[in-house]
């Protein structure tokens, strides 16, 4: 076997028909347009449409301002002028003052053009559509949101919808919606935003805010999302100073620099994001194409994107609630260190089996504490989780003491205290809440979470006290295991200073295996120095060059997969072998493929032993090229374990992606393993990913499978790989 000094790559050639790249364009640019605070926070709101009955959509956002304290200026929009629900009504959008905020549209979608123009003409900064009939429902709709489209970009007025539920700012009693759960009551008014591209969702939401204690500052419905889109209101949030959490819920994404720079923008600025992310299916990506018109793409792809900006992805609607709840309280739990008290012993295993589950853990208190536990009440396990037993409701202060040195000697990140439905009970409501009111003031730091039954005022005065309360102690326990994701620091975007330059190629065509090694050899990805050639004493002379044994692969474009064709043979010893490896093979392929156009044969130096890896790249409906790691050779489908990053991705990136991978200890000298070059794997990924987003618009996929690591300090090399080109897209990204 040929020692790893046999690898190398082809250096950028003299006359090489390529640019050496000095810079880099970060893909996380911020979108030019206009600020949404006037659809937030207006200083004056329009309602086109306006109806004097409260229950029908052009009266109900009139109705909901004046209840719920807008001090804004109303200004009601009906041809019919006189009076609107006790407002004077204007006759048209003419007779509007110049410069209005905000105004709301609730017309039939053949008079929201006309009637867009009329407030453009007027000054208006923003515009909420209510109307239904545009790209949802078929040719012309689409050509009518297009045009709405156009409007919003030759003005600058912002307009989000149509067919959206509308806009929601609590904290300033805006509510520019005529969702009827409004009328059922609205969440206590907190520090989060919710913002959804479903309007069905978002009423939802709204009524599951207020029922689960959840408190928000403001709520959005995205619709059809012709100008404003989601994206742009999770940036508007980034910046907002009243908003901790963003909750969204995405089905697909229009433009992805948007979303990555709104992403980006949360990070900076320490705001904690928990996304559902509708699509993870065939059938479910088809339905949310369908729905919202914008392409759901790869799944995996939004996994990774949210691990770079430390979104939290919640796998179902209950736990995207619990999470953002949990994030609300503003804790941090960085070493997942939780304790549990509970009064019955079974729910305690039960929620130590979850806290096993979810990574957290579960630490014993120091055995002098237990001592001191098990001297109050003989008959408590102490260990953790804490169980004091139904015994410990007759003593409401050793209930107080047994609590209060849980929590000193633990010294918890979190405590999940699980009491039944005991403070259901009238004697121990209050002292229930003179002593849990102690103990918050007594120990500020660590999240509580109460998981309990009791009646709505205690809950009241205790989630006041800054405590969760969560019934179901799983769910307890899976809140505060997503608390912690959402502590953990994240990488954020790639280091562009530390990207290698690599060239850029006028033209980017690889018929076969041998074009397309030649071409990553060019941008720094290591390959064997093979030899392509067209007949066998040609083979016979490279083989001799190249030292004998020797693998041979047929080269053509019509054969991606040369091993299930018969195309390669491996372990050559010598000539004679040689010889009748040629003959064998071209029976072989003849027989396997018989129409494919035959190029010649390659000749190569057989690779040192290692690790075989697949490294690859797939371009994106939304996000363009994505680069892949992962375990290679026969395994790449059989185990699919990879790791995804929106290309370019800078060394640490790369590092990440590889520890992701379940087969990292292979990687890194398990059980006594040699370890790979790691260093050399990196280097091959982030070249490729350098490679992929220079050439975004060229690339379909590139395939380098094996790519085999060898021993720490003596490199990797590509033993196959398919490049894959298409026509670029004039005007689009690609």
């Amino acid at each position: 076997m040929s020692s790893p000094s046999r690898t190398a790559a082809f250096p950028p050639c003299p006359e090489d028909p390529c640019t050496m790249l000095d810079r880099i364009e970060s893909p996380v640019r911020e979108h030019a347009a206009g600020s949404l605070d006037p659809l937030f926070s207006p200083a004056a709101i329009a309602v086109l449409g306006a109806s004097a009955d409260p229950l029908k959509i052009g009266g109900r956002p009139i109705k909901f301002l004046k209840a719920h304290g807008y001090a804004g200026t109303i200004l009601p929009v009906n041809p019919r002028g006189g009076e609107v629900q006790g407002l004077p009504a204007l006759r048209s959008v003419g007779e509007l003052p110049w410069g209005v905020d905000h105004a709301v549209v609730a017309l039939p979608a053949s008079a929201v053009l006309d009637a867009a123009q009329a407030c453009a003409d007027r000054g208006v900064k923003a515009m909420t559509v209510f109307s239904a009939g545009f790209a949802e429902v078929g040719p012309e709709g689409a050509a009518m949101q297009a045009r709405l489209s156009a409007l919003a970009r030759e003005s600058g007025m912002r307009i989000i919808g149509p067919n959206c539920m509308g806009v929601m700012n609590f904290r300033v009693g805006l509510i520019a919606s005529f969702a009827f759960m409004v009328d059922l009551g609205l969440p206590r008014l907190g520090r989060t935003a919710l913002v959804s591209q479903s309007g069905a969702f978002g009423g939802q939401a709204l009524v599951m805010a207020r029922r689960r204690g959840l408190p928000l500052g403001a709520w959005v419905t995205t619709g059809n999302e012709c100008d404003v889109e989601m994206a742009d209101c999770l940036a508007h949030f980034a910046r907002d100073d009243e908003t901790d959490v963003i909750m969204g819920y995405m089905e697909g994404c229009r433009s992805p620099d948007r979303l990555v720079h709104a992403l980006a923008l949360a990070r900076e600025r320490g705001k904690r994001v928990v996304m559902v992310k509708a699509g993870s299916s065939d059938v479910g990506r088809a339905a949310a194409q369908s729905h919202t018109g914008a392409l759901a793409g790869n799944d995996r792809v939004f996994d990774s994107l949210f691990r770079q900006y430390g979104v939290h992805r919640a796998d179902s609607i209950e736990s995207f609630f619990d999470a953002a709840y949990a994030a609300g309280s503003g804790k941090r739990i960085v070493d997942g260190r939780v304790g549990v008290f509970t009064v019955s012993g079974g729910v305690g295993v039960l929620m130590a089996d979850v806290a096993e589950q979810e990574g957290l853990d579960m630490a014993p208190l120091p055995q002098p504490a237990q001592d001191e536990l098990r001297a109050m009440l003989p008959l408590a396990a102490v260990r953790n989780p804490v169980d004091g037993t139904a015994q410990i409701w007759s003593d409401m202060e050793l209930f107080r003491r047994f609590l209060r040195t849980m929590l000193r000697e633990g010294r918890y990140e979190a405590v999940v205290f699980f009491l039944t439905a005991m403070p259901y009970s009238p004697p121990l409501q209050q002292p229930l809440a003179e002593i849990f009111a102690d103990l918050r003031r007594e120990f500020p730091e660590p999240a509580m979470v109460l998981s309990m039954l009791a009646p709505q005022a205690l809950q009241d005065q205790l989630a006041d006290q800054g405590y969760l309360l969560i019934e179901d102690a799983s769910r307890a326990i899976r809140a505060l295991s997503a608390l912690r994701a959402l502590s953990r620091p994240s990488p954020g975007p790639a280091d562009l200073a530390s990207l290698p330059r690599v060239p850029r190629f006028p033209a980017l065509e690889a018929a076969n295996e041998h074009a397309a090694k030649e071409i990553l050899a060019r941008v720094g990805i290591p390959v064997l120095p093979e030899r392509a050639v067209a007949d066998l004493d040609a083979a016979c002379a490279a083989a001799s060059e190249l030292d004998y044994p020797v693998a041979l692969k047929v080269l053509s474009q019509d054969i991606v997969h040369k091993s299930e064709a018969g195309g390669v043979a491996l372990d050559i010893a010598d000539e004679a072998a040689l010889r009748e490896a040629w003959a064998a093979m071209r029976a072989r392929v003849a027989q396997a493929a018989p129409r494919a156009r035959i190029e010649g044969m390659l000749v190569a130096p057989m690779a040192p032993p290692g690790v075989e890896m697949i490294l690859g790249v797939q371009r994106d409906p939304v996000f363009g090229p994505v680069v892949m790691v992962g375990m290679g050779g026969i395994y790449a489908e059989l185990l699919d374990d990879v790791s995804l990053r929106i290309a370019p991705v800078d060394p640490e990136g790369a590092m990440n992606m590889v520890r992701e991978l379940k087969a990292f200890p292979l990687l890194d000298g398990a059980r006594g393993r040699p370890r790979a070059d790691l260093d050399a794997l990196v280097r091959a990924i982030v070249r490729l990913s350098v490679f992929a987003h220079q050439h975004a618009d060229r690339i379909e996929s590139i395939d380098i499978n094996p790519f085999r690591v060898f021993e720490a300090g003596r490199g990797a090399a590509a033993l196959d790989a398919v490049l894959l080109t298409r026509e670029p897209e004039d005007g689009g990204r690609a």
